[in-house]
């Protein structure tokens, strides 16, 4: 288990993005929160189903398409409903004026942010997809 600490550390981050924001009420809170729990237990059980199942495959290259097939797909529902959701977030801060960021706080949150998501769907891709 400790090849899917990467996907702890996103989830973690998820979560507490999730948590902490009081743009969004209870209901979408958990629904998320219950998206990305299936999402990680589903990713887990069929990455273990497709290292079992090619673990002796006379042809290597089947494993390592079956697997990145895999990984671009979860990849992909991963990040872009958390990408959809911060730029939601990011909009609805800038909107509150009496919220706690300030208007010109949000281009110094955008860029970092946006780095940090870059880095974290490379790490993700090479960890459990090229690595692998």
């Amino acid at each position: 288990m400790q090849e899917y600490i990467l996907l702890a550390i996103l989830l973690v981050l998820f979560f507490a993005v999730i948590l902490s924001t009081r743009y969004l009420n209870k209901p979408i809170k958990s629904l998320f929160i219950i998206y990305y729990l299936v999402l990680g237990a589903l990713f887990v059980m069929v990455k273990e189903r497709i290292d079992n199942a090619y673990e002796g495959a006379t042809t290597p290259n089947v494993n390592w398409i079956v697997n990145n097939e895999w990984v671009a797909d979860i990849r992909h529902l991963l990040f872009v409903p958390m990408i959809g959701l911060l730029i939601y977030l990011l909009y609805k801060g800038y909107k509150d004026p009496k919220g706690p960021w300030k208007r010109s706080n949000i281009l110094g949150v955008t860029i970092p942010l946006a780095a940090l998501l870059a880095v974290l769907y490379f790490l993700f891709t090479y960890t459990y997809g090229y690595h692998s």
